[in-house]
């Protein structure tokens, strides 16, 4: 039998706080006891072990001794225990019975320990007074002592969002009609919304991760929280999010600003999007050309969000931008502010694309994605097989190279040197073979094979950058695998219905991703942030995810006292 005592880090806190006021309730007694006991219990079990260390070490010693002086007493010419060749006919032991030996889990062994539960509630589940100390029911001779804690990890259901109804008890006056209101905490009050429905900073935070970051559209969530019982219409929904925006753009401002002054390597890169209003003004420009006779070639139809993963010194930077343009018109906007800024050189990585390259910039240094150049072989594997398989090789290893220059934290210097030494001589093999295919002039330009050869010999001095310069990447995997968050998004929700929602979706996902990338929790980061937000207006720069994540941090594991 057990006594349960339920024990959360506020209550503990708000106990604490009773006793440095010397305020005690009657039911803190019982906290009291149960948390002295087990520090009597683990200080017992910690003297007992120790003791029983002590007397296994000195019985090891007596063996030992009289092991020694039985050797001393035996024969010289009688044969050492350890010796059976000496004896043939004597009997030997018996081998010992192998133990089983626990193997340590891999990585993926798909089990977390209950350490990595940081934001769980425990609950305190103790032995009834007088069991500790006790003699043992079963073999009626040892006696009970304290054993190490079993952790039980219980994983409990809930809706994403919960609801508070407020009653406030209020009076009114028969001759005027004036009423009084009973008062509400301050805190019920701070949210968006009306005086009559309101919604908190968390619950702010959580939908724009639901909403922008996991791809859950409002329409689906409503459908959701209707059957809770905690009904969220779709279009209070995106009111919450355009004015939570509103208080979050200078974040959002501050956030781009320091990314595109201070980044040192920056991948860019599009992929197609969908905003209706964008698709209808490209519908009327397109009938109003051919009421007229032009030629609508000239005009531009595509829709595209661009991701830009930006490296400063130990920072990471993500940034979206939907609309009527490609990767390398935002990437002109973004050197033209560092232009004025006058900031420190720039490492550029795209795709080969000729809209992502501009007129040569001093400071910009410019590559290609190499991942892009593998692939063009990729694609032919089948029709040529032995062209594709040097590529292919060559890769191999130069990637696997930059993954243990990774692993072994080489400096930029270093990581040059090895990919000099190591890489540069693979990638020269590999042009000398394209090179070699193109002057025999046995492939035809309309054969499959003619890209994929060009491709390396026409941007070989962009894809060898990686081997003349410190800290260039090697490819734009890193954007591609973050533009993966638009392209859910548009899959569950197929489109943005304006210019306005398209920018709010843009910068959410923006401070959701940063804050990821730089290892802040984005529902905390983004509700500490809204809390703030009047701070927040004046002092942006303070609210970046590096800069109050720590903070962050601290306050989830230390609430503030209350009592």
């Amino acid at each position: 039998m057990t006594q349960t005592l339920e024990l959360e880090i506020k209550a503990l806190r708000a106990l604490q706080d009773r006793l440095e006021r010397q305020n005690l309730e009657p039911s803190d007694w019982q906290t009291l006891f149960v948390v002295i006991k087990d520090m009597t219990d683990r200080a017992e079990i910690r003297f007992a072990n120790r003791l029983a260390k002590l007397l296994e070490k000195l019985a090891e010693q007596e063996n030992r001794g009289e092991a020694d002086d039985a050797q001393k007493g035996k024969p010289e010419d009688a044969p050492a225990d350890h010796d059976t060749e000496a004896n043939p006919n004597s009997p030997q032991p018996d081998p010992p019975n192998p133990q089983p030996i626990d193997k340590p889990r891999g990585s993926g062994h798909g089990r977390n320990g209950s350490s990595a539960f940081t934001n769980a509630t425990h609950f305190y589940h103790v032995l009834l007074t007088g069991i500790i100390g006790s003699i043992c029911a079963v073999c009626k001779v040892g006696t009970m002592q304290r054993y190490r804690d079993k952790t039980v990890i219980r994983i409990v259901g809930q809706p994403l969002f919960a609801a508070e109804l407020h009653h406030c008890q209020q009076a009114r006056c028969k001759i005027c009609g004036k009423i009084a209101q009973a008062e509400i905490p301050t805190e019920v009050m701070e949210r968006i919304g009306s005086s009559y429905i309101n919604y908190n900073w968390s619950a702010c935070a959580m939908l724009a991760v639901m909403h922008y970051f996991a791809g859950l559209p409002f329409k689906r969530l409503e459908s959701l929280h209707k059957g809770w019982g905690i009904p969220f219409a779709d279009a209070n929904q995106w009111n919450a999010m355009n004015e939570a925006d509103s208080l979050l753009l200078p974040l959002f401002r501050a956030l781009e600003k320091y990314g595109i002054i201070n980044g040192q390597t920056l991948r860019i890169d599009d992929t197609g999007s969908e905003v209706i209003e964008i698709q209808k003004s490209i519908n009327r420009e397109i009938k109003a050309h051919e009421s007229v006779g032009k030629n609508i070639k000239d005009i531009r139809t595509g829709i595209n969000a661009t991701g830009v993963y930006i490296e400063a010194d130990e920072e990471v930077i993500v940034l979206y931008y939907t609309g009527r343009h490609h990767a390398g018109e935002i990437f002109a906007q973004m050197l033209d502010q560092r232009r004025r800024a006058q900031s420190d050189s720039l490492i550029k990585v795209t795709d080969a694309a000729s809209k992502n390259f501009g007129a040569a910039e001093d400071g910009l240094i410019e590559a290609v994605c190499n991942a892009h150049a593998m692939l063009n072989f990729r694609d032919i594997k089948d029709k040529y097989p032995d062209e594709y398989a040097v590529a292919g090789g060559v890769y191999k290893k130069v990637f696997d190279f930059d993954d243990i220059a990774k692993a072994n934290n080489m400096t930029p210097m270093e990581r040059l040197d090895f990919h000099k030494k190591n890489s540069l001589p693979l990638m020269k093999s590999l042009k000398e073979m394209c090179e070699d295919k193109l002057k025999s002039k046995l492939v035809d330009p309309r054969s499959a094979l003619w890209k994929p050869l060009t491709f390396i010999i026409n941007q070989w001095p962009r894809l060898v950058k990686f081997c003349e310069i410190p800290g260039v990447p090697l490819d734009t995997n890193l954007v591609e695998q973050t533009l993966i968050i638009p392209v859910r998004y548009l899959a569950a929700s197929f489109n943005y219905q304006t210019i306005n929602g398209a920018e709010v979706g843009d910068r959410f996902m923006s401070l959701i991703v940063t804050a990821l990338k730089n290892e802040a929790e984005p529902v905390s980061y983004l509700t500490y942030c809204l809390q703030n937000h009047v701070d927040l207006a004046k002092n942006p720069e303070k609210y970046l995810p590096w800069v109050c994540r720590d903070f962050i941090k601290h306050v989830e594991t230390n609430p503030p006292k209350t009592g």
